[in-house]
């Protein structure tokens, strides 16, 4: 008797929202109200040098969602060399250089190149190092 009104207070106890579902629909319309709330549109893995791995006995780069270690091969081409911010593959057609950041050039400006003295302004006055630098002290 007891495990039938278990059985019945169970079937008879409203479900509970799920307190971990967002609020919004993020199936971007792709059916409606009847449509699954376990989809999530996937967008495609970016193509490239996505990051570079050195450590003191290892070198990596990931490259199109695959990890290539130093000496490996992806596709063709053999991982040959491992820089910070660039990697080097060779195949028989040559060599060619990926960046992790094709379009950041890294410039010294005229204040760091001159931090071993004070630099003078056009007033003929001088900064202090940190001032020269973005003003942080």
């Amino acid at each position: 008797m007891a495990l039938l009104m278990c059985a019945l207070q169970v079937a008879a106890a409203e479900s509970l929202p799920d307190p971990t579902r967002p609020s919004i629909d993020l199936n971007y319309g792709t059916g409606g109200a009847d449509s699954t709330a376990d989809t999530v549109p996937v967008e495609p893995a970016p193509q490239g040098l996505q990051s570079i791995i050195i450590a003191p006995h290892y070198r990596a780069a990931i490259i199109n969602g695959e990890t290539v270690s130093l000496g490996g091969k992806l596709g063709d081409s053999r991982l040959v060399e491992v820089r910070e911010s660039s990697v080097v593959l060779q195949n028989a057609h040559g060599r060619r250089v990926m960046e992790l950041f094709p379009k950041v050039s890294i410039k010294k400006n005229e204040t760091v190149q001159q931090m071993s003295g004070a630099p003078v302004k056009a007033s003929g006055q001088t900064n202090p190092p940190e001032q020269a630098v973005g003003g942080v002290k």
